[in-house]
């Protein structure tokens, strides 16, 4: 166990390594000038090169890059160009918002797709109109959810604000559009494991018994749906502390994804690098938590570990 964590904990590095590489080529490439984001108003040759030398933006990519990085090391994710404060103090007021919407929408998609993914299993009358929802869900782009949402449930019924924020009654509706964007994945992976629970010899041995239908439901089915339920519910907790983009421009939640936006909007590199890394941080942690906690839920995955 020992030894896999430390290879995770290297390949996590690596991952995070080529981030930040890549994120920064990325912005060399990108149109645009920072110093012309800067001053608006057409600067001087002198002006500008003065800029420049002050955000080391004067010096070749690769010297930018290796002085990013010792940066980095050190815990220091530099000064916004635009707004002039630590980059990580900007996250670190956004983290929470950001944290907060993930872990709602990832409840969402349990609460909706579990039940939708028992149904699929175990009602043949339901199973052809909840297919159909779950189709219909899936080919929705998630902006045209979260626009329907909140023409229907905040302009039109005025049940929900429509003016941003962080309040509980803000985070609903974004919750609700994540929740509802993943249903078809939750609902397939409830659904696929039950039917091929139902159809294992220890179920039908159970029958064989006589064991009331409830018990062997929760007792020999659903702990075969729980690992992959983890699983895919950590990697989407992982994905959105990263930054729901999408979401939060559309309902003004202020977390990480829309201080990403912001940044590149503005062409501001520390800021967009910094909430790329921490992002690419957050999603490599929770995917190595939830492989050792898978590991716990179903032994079989710790085979060949020793």
């Amino acid at each position: 166990m020992a030894r896999l964590i430390g290879i995770r904990i290297a390949q996590g590095l690596l991952t995070l390594l080529g981030l930040i590489v890549l994120t920064f080529l990325v912005q060399f490439v990108i149109p645009g000038d920072p110093v012309r984001m800067l001053a608006p108003r057409t600067p001087s040759a002198e002006v500008a090169q003065r800029i420049r030398a002050q955000l080391g933006l004067d010096r070749l990519w690769w010297e930018q890059l290796g002085r990013y990085l010792i940066r980095v090391a050190q815990g220091d994710l530099g000064e916004s160009y635009v707004r002039r404060q630590p980059v990580a103090r900007l996250i670190a007021g956004r983290l929470p918002a950001t944290a907060a919407l993930a872990l709602a929408g990832v409840v969402a998609e349990i609460l909706i797709g579990f039940p939708i993914g028992v149904a699929l299993a175990l009602s043949s009358r339901l199973r052809r109109w909840l297919s159909g929802l779950n189709l219909i869900l899936l080919s929705l782009p998630t902006f045209v959810i979260g626009l329907a949402l909140l023409l229907a449930l905040g302009f039109g019924a005025r049940l929900f604000p429509t003016t941003g924020g962080a309040g509980l009654r803000e985070l609903i509706l974004p919750a609700l559009t994540l929740g509802l964007a993943g249903t078809p994945w939750y609902a397939g992976v409830v659904r696929d494991r039950l039917e091929e629970s139902l159809g294992s010899a220890y179920v039908r041995m159970a029958v064989a018994k006589g064991l009331p239908n409830r018990w062997i439901l929760f007792r020999h089915c659903f702990p075969h749906v729980f690992p992959a339920l983890v699983t895919m519910a950590g990697m989407d907790l992982s994905a959105y502390l990263s930054g729901v983009v999408v979401v939060e421009t559309i309902f003004g939640w202020p977390g990480i994804g829309l201080l990403a936006v912001q940044g590149m909007q503005t062409l501001d590199r520390p800021l967009v690098m910094g909430t790329v890394l921490v992002g690419g941080a957050a999603v490599v942690l929770l995917n190595g938590i939830v492989d050792m906690l898978r590991m716990v839920l179903d032994p079989r995955t710790r085979e060949g570990l020793g």
